[in-house]
């Protein structure tokens, strides 16, 4: 009997939870459509795009130093985005945020929060673009954070929905990748063209990993890794002080254990996010760093970009760069186009083709394959590079197959979507890849690339 009236009252008490949520909505004064039509802004902003202010009676879309706005890179595709930055800078203004990158919405499209709760972008024809999700569970308002977090709230501030949650290529300060929930960023196809890119950074158990995506593969070209076995379920892009007085700040990766314990409930009032995890230390700077950025550019380079208010303008700089010296610089795919070989502190050298290595320039490609068809082996031949590595070379040279030259040759010629072959023969460890791009130009002369040519 005690075990029915248990389960009784548990049933009752999920019941009023689940019909005070039902109850609660948004005031009919903090509700609100927006028709995207109008004059743009005079500004410059970043990827040179033409915006529109998002404007509501009773909502405050503004909060140091950012703000809500629909911008468009081509016309007619408009996408409903975060900018951080102010006009007098007389710096580009950045967009931090987006929520419908890949599905932009046309002139006159809607942009509506309802009582129920819900923030839906959608068409001129009612079709749905983008929205939040939330009708009916529980949310009585809206606010943009100056953490530059939007968030969609309970009437005792907790949080229902936020930005935050959904990353695209930008990490804020305080905001975090988890492996249970959102886990990577993933880069611009370019400044002009707001869809997804082939980049990714993503937060797997083996550590905080870089990928590029081409013909259907992931192929690594940096990250960081977690050693010593251990176990993390987050990280967290942080501006830590250095003292009491804040004078100085470390831009770091925390690292969240598994076995670390519950964060509190995220709430309106909740000062900016700090863990005690340990990461790597990406840069320390000298001035207040909380307004930084984590990006992961068209480029496929992971930078850092912090606000400095201690000039009269161009205030956002540079913090670091994971290909900014001259030790990673050649091991950006990027670095060289399509195609072209590398030289630490040189930059891009030559050209290399079947005739032998010519000067550089944007126009290099790799060599053209015959159609990719079964049986085409007999069509292609290969030239060697000595002193070379690729740019996945220092995540797959230990874990590459052992095999003799003649069977790697072999294994990317019956593969034609192989582009080439990199060898050890120091080692006979042999890998093969899809995509050549940039080549690293090295010291040790067993390091060799064959790269796949029509006969």
């Amino acid at each position: 009997m005690a075990s029915t009236a248990l389960s009784s009252l548990l049933f009752l008490s999920f019941l009023s939870i689940l019909v005070s949520s039902a109850l609660a909505q948004v005031p009919a004064n903090k509700t609100f459509k927006y028709v995207n039509e109008g004059e743009f802004g005079d500004y410059i902003v970043e990827y040179d795009a033409n915006y529109r202010i998002i404007s509501a009676p009773n909502i405050d879309f503004f909060n140091f130093p950012f703000q809500l706005f629909l911008y468009n890179t081509t016309p007619n595709a408009y996408i409903l985005a975060i900018r951080a930055g102010i006009p007098r800078d007389e710096d580009l203004m950045r967009w931090v945020w987006d929520a419908n990158r890949n599905n932009p919405v046309r002139e006159n499209a809607t942009l509506t929060f309802g009582t129920d709760g819900n923030l839906v972008l959608a068409n001129p024809d009612g079709r749905i673009a983008w929205q939040t999700n939330t009708a009916n569970k529980g949310v009585t308002g809206m606010a943009l954070l100056d953490t530059g977090n939007l968030v969609l709230h309970d009437k005792n501030g907790k949080y229902i929905w936020q930005s935050f949650d959904h990353p695209s290529d930008t990490l804020m300060v305080g905001q975090s990748l988890r492996l249970n929930g959102p886990n990577k960023l993933v880069s611009r196809t370019s400044d002009a063209d707001g869809r997804d890119g082939p980049y990714s950074v993503v937060l797997e158990p083996s550590g905080l990993n870089m990928y590029v995506t081409y013909g259907g593969q992931r192929l690594r070209y940096g990250g960081f890794s977690f050693s010593g076995g251990q176990k993390y379920v987050a990280m967290k892009f942080e501006a830590v002080p250095e003292n009491e007085n804040a004078t100085a700040y470390e831009l770091t990766l925390g690292f969240e254990e598994a076995a670390a314990p519950p964060k509190p409930t995220r709430h309106l009032l909740q000062s900016r996010p700090v863990s005690n995890s340990e990461g790597p230390i990406l840069k320390k700077i000298n001035y207040n760093g909380t307004l930084s950025y984590l990006r992961l550019g068209s480029d496929g380079n992971l930078k850092v970009v912090t606000y400095y208010d201690q000039t009269s303008y161009l205030k956002w700089s540079e913090t670091y760069s994971f290909f900014g010296d001259d030790v990673r610089e050649c091991a950006l795919p990027t670095k060289c186009g399509s195609f072209g070989l590398c030289q630490f502190k040189f930059s891009c050298v030559a050209c290399p083709t079947p005739k032998g290595l010519s000067a550089w320039s944007e126009s290099c490609a790799p060599p053209k394959l015959p159609p990719c068809k079964g049986g085409a082996a007999a069509a292609v031949d290969y030239f060697k590079i000595a002193g070379v590595e690729h740019f996945m070379s220092p995540y797959l040279a230990d874990k590459a197959q052992k095999m003799s030259v003649n069977a790697c040759r072999d294994k990317c010629s019956k593969d034609c979507k192989c582009a080439g072959f990199f060898y050890r023969e120091d080692t006979s460890r042999c890998f093969t890849t899809p995509l050549l791009a940039t080549l690293i130009k090295v010291t040790n002369t067993s390091r060799v690339g064959y790269i796949k040519y029509s006969k």
